[in-house]
Formats: C-alpha cells, structure tokens, sequence
C-alpha cells in the first residue's frame, strides 16, 4: 500500500502533505489582517519551533523570512510534523540554518511587559507572580508586534493559561 502524499482541497486542488502521518490541514484559513499570517497558526508554529530546543533566535528569523511565502494551512501543517513527529521540514530546516546565527528578538518593552502581566493576572493578586514567570516563555512564542493579536485571540494555542502551566 502506498501512502497517500496529497489530499484534496475544497476547491479540488491538491494539497500536498508530503508526510503520509501528518492530518490534512483545515480547509478554510483563519484570516490575518494588515497582510500578516494570522496569530493562531504563527503561535502555535512558534511554539512548536522554540520548543525547548533553544531556537529562538532562529525560530523568529525563520518565521520572519517564511511570513510573505506561506499560508496560514502550511504553517499549521508545519506546527504539526513539528509537534506530532519532531520533524522539520527540509525547507524549514533550510531557513533554521541561515538563521541560525540570529539573536533572540528584541525584548518587549516595558509597556508591552506590563500589557501582558495585566491581562495574565487579570486584577488578580494570587496570578501574579505566575504570570510574571510566564512572561518568559510569552516572549519567546509571540513576536513583540504581534501581541496586542494575541491578546485578542481567543482561539490562540498556546495561550497565557499554557505559559502560566509552564510555571507551576
């Protein structure tokens, strides 16, 4: 039996998965707004690319320079042969490797830190030092222009109640 190596999309094209264990990306992109990949699938794509292999630095580069040629459905496929099969595409292993020598991004700000904490504890005395914990993962997930998205996202995975599990 040969594994099937693309699935049909809803229009009738061919949507290569080119990893015959990896589930078939959703049919209908979530949309982005301002010309950007949508906070969803580029969190989770992070997430899984930072994992706790110490790529930070290159993960926001790859990200960076992959934004303009790929689509929210290949960035949810990547997120899940990263997640499910620990695999890296050749083409992102490619772009790892240029990337390779990036630093970390920038760090938030400190307006940006605070807009995070703030809605992490939520007024709430008992979260605050968790989520002052989060904080360090949070930053390495989400691109520092990319977090007022995130804390609009509610469908956004990893979320902050994932970054404050991290720390308990």
């Amino acid at each position: 039996m040969t594994p099937a190596t693309s699935v049909a999309g809803e229009a009738g094209a061919d949507v290569p998965l080119g990893n015959p264990g990896t589930l078939a990306p959703p049919t209908q992109p979530a949309v982005a707004g301002s010309g950007l990949l949508a906070i969803e699938p580029l969190t989770a794509f992070m997430d899984a690319c930072v994992a706790d292999n110490g790529l930070v630095g290159p993960c926001h580069c790859a990200a960076g320079r992959m934004e303009g040629s790929l689509t929210e459905i290949d960035l949810v496929v990547l997120e899940d042969r990263m997640s499910g099969a620990l695999e890296f595409s050749p083409e992102l292993a490619s772009v790892l490797v240029d990337c390779r020598e990036a630093a970390p991004p920038p760090a938030w700000s400190g307006a940006q830190r605070q807009q995070y904490l703030d809605a992490c504890s939520a007024g709430s005395d008992r979260l605050k030092s968790l989520c002052a914990c989060s904080l360090a993962r949070a930053q390495e997930v989400v691109p520092a222009h990319r977090l007022d998205d995130f804390l609009a996202s509610t469908e956004v995975q990893p979320d902050i109640v994932d970054f404050i599990n991290l720390c308990v």
